[in-house]
């Protein structure tokens, strides 16, 4: 190997090592960009029940307090799967770039990306049923009613 391929191969290691230590932090800290470069938290799910819940809904203080436990796991449950996306975008991206083909390394990194998403889902809607378990009967088809015609519109 000569020194142009050397210092290509390293520039490419510090491009992906630099990009998922960005993807580390932004799943930790809760955010991520969209196709427009704008910000959003991870956590929308999250809010949107919050949201719902303190619009609609007269909750107890131990209900609350329930939530308010709910809403931290799920939160830190959420980042570390966004932390693990971004990795393995990260290690999509250098093995990419190391041969230009969709080599082992890149099928595994895909995989990884496709799993983390599938979390991403279910904790999403491990979530909704846990918040669900704290409502009174009455609350909850109220809940449900809301619950299921955002489903219908979008996934969690």
């Amino acid at each position: 190997m000569n020194a142009a391929s050397w210092r290509g191969l390293a520039l490419t290691i510090l491009i992906a090592a630099a990009a998922g230590f960005a993807g580390a932090w932004l799943g930790i800290s809760g955010l991520h960009l969209t196709g427009g470069g704008s910000r959003v938290s991870q956590d929308s799910v999250r809010q949107s029940v919050d949201a719902l819940l303190a619009k609609d809904f007269k909750l107890t203080a131990a209900q609350k307090q329930q939530i308010e436990r709910i809403d931290q796991d799920f939160t830190r449950k959420h980042n570390v799967i966004w932390a693990d996306i971004f990795t393995d975008n990260a290690r999509l991206a250098s093995a990419v770039a190391t041969d230009m083909s969709l080599s082992t390394d890149a099928k595994s990194a895909i995989s990884g990306i496709q799993d983390g998403v599938g979390r991403l889902h279910t904790e999403s809607i491990l979530y909704v049923l846990q918040v669900r378990e704290v409502l009174t009967p009455e609350q909850r088809k109220q809940f449900d009613e809301h619950i299921i015609l955002a489903l219908m519109r979008s996934p969690p």
